[in-house]
């Protein structure tokens, strides 16, 4: 856990350096745009899933409904569904940030982080194939495991906590392999990413609790892909050190 809390410190101090904050804009302005546009196109098919599709199944929350709509609050079903596509929509708005950042700013960050571990040697190389692969792999599991997992957000702390933990894992599986494709050969990455899964998820849930932040959030998938680095690079220098 002490390595965890120092990556996640070195990644503040690094997160104000002006190369850094920079990073902080593009990415989400790509996603925000993108989703956007498919907003546009989706919204309604999307309020109209959750509302015949995922509330309608559920006899329990039907007769809460009925129940309201005797109160005089007949819009009840139409403002939880729409409450509901937020939900979707925001994470996701969040989750296609991080995969940009993964894919087209962590070389960026990778390198400039690289300087101040100038005694950890790259043998491994950068891959866009492999890094869109992992992205979206991790994407199309993410989308899927957070779909599945909505009717448990019908108990109102699992609203909550269960986007967090998708988020976490999302943000794990992304940059961990990100932050050691430059720097470990495929051996190493596999075994410390093997290792210390445990470790990534745990630093995953630390940067990601800044989602419920504002305006925190604007800085997770920047400073997540810092503490990565930071992390990944401590744990490689340690792991070529140990054998000796």
């Amino acid at each position: 856990m002490h390595r965890i809390l120092v990556a996640f410190s070195r990644s503040i101090v690094s997160q104000l350096h002006p190369k850094m904050l920079a990073l902080l804009i593009w990415p989400f302005l790509a996603a925000i745009v993108g989703w956007i546009v498919l907003a546009w196109f989706a919204w309604g098919p999307l309020v109209d899933w959750i509302a015949d599709g995922l509330l309608g199944r559920f006899s329990m929350v039907q007769w809460t409904f009925d129940r309201v709509a005797a109160m005089g609050f007949s819009s009840a079903p139409d403002v939880v569904a729409t409450v509901l596509a937020l939900l979707v929509a925001i994470p996701m708005i969040f989750a296609t940030g991080m995969a940009l950042v993964a894919v087209l700013a962590m070389p960026i960050v990778t390198r400039h982080l690289g300087e101040r571990y100038p005694d950890v040697q790259r043998l491994g190389s950068w891959s866009i194939g492999a890094s869109i692969w992992n992205a979206v792999s991790s994407m199309v599991i993410f989308v899927v495991g957070y779909l599945l997992t909505m009717p448990l957000w019908l108990v109102p702390p699992l609203a909550f906590v269960i986007p967090w933990l998708w988020w976490s894992w999302l943000t794990a599986r992304v940059m961990r392999f990100d932050s050691l494709v430059e720097h470990a050969d495929p051996v190493e990455r596999r075994a410390l990413i093997a290792s210390h899964r445990r470790s990534y998820l745990i630093l995953g849930m630390l940067v990601t609790v800044l989602n419920y932040i504002p305006p925190l959030f604007l800085v997770t998938p920047v400073l997540s892909a810092l503490a990565y680095v930071h992390f990944s690079l401590d744990l490689l220098r340690r792991a070529r050190v140990a054998p000796e």
